[in-house]
C-alpha cells in the first residue's frame, strides 16, 4: 500500500489534504527552496518537432533547430534569461506560486543539481 493511500484511508477523501512533493532518493523536496537550479548550464532538450527546451519538463521553448543553429540557441539571450531566472529559484520561489513554473516541483534533475551545487560550493571555498 502506498504512503498516499495510507494517508487518505484514515481521513475521508473529500477532506483529506494531499500534498505531492518531489523526493528523489535522499534529496528533500524543499531542495529548490535552498539551492539554485543549474540545469540550464548543462542540459538541452531537442524535441522531435525541432523545438529546443531548457529541461525535460519545462514548458518553455527556447527556439527551434529549423530556425537557427542549436549553438546559437544555447548562447541566446532567451536561454541566458532562463538560466538567470533558475539561478534565483531558491530566492524568488516562483516555482511555488507561478503556474507557468510549477513544473519545477516535479523536477527529475534534483540529484544532478545537488551534485553541481556541491561542486560549486567546493570551488567557492
Amino acid at each position: 500500500m502506498s504512503e498516499l493511500t495510507k494517508k487518505t484511508n484514515s481521513v475521508p477523501v473529500e477532506t483529506a489534504e494531499i500534498k505531492l512533493e518531489v523526493v528523489n532518493g535522499s534529496i528533500p523536496a524543499s531542495f529548490y527552496s535552498e539551492s539554485p537550479c543549474v540545469i540550464g548550464y548543462n542540459y538541452l532538450r531537442f524535441e522531435v518537432s525541432g523545438d529546443i527546451a531548457p529541461c525535460c519538463i519545462a514548458k518553455h521553448r527556447i527556439g527551434s533547430v529549423y530556425d537557427q543553429d542549436w549553438r546559437d540557441i544555447w548562447f541566446s539571450g532567451a536561454y541566458e534569461n532562463f538560466r538567470k531566472k533558475m539561478a534565483r529559484i531558491h530566492v524568488d520561489r516562483f516555482h511555488l506560486t507561478d503556474p507557468e513554473w510549477t513544473f519545477c516541483q516535479q523536477c527529475s534533475h534534483l540529484d544532478q543539481n545537488q551534485r553541481k551545487n556541491e561542486l560549486l560550493k567546493k570551488n567557492d571555498d
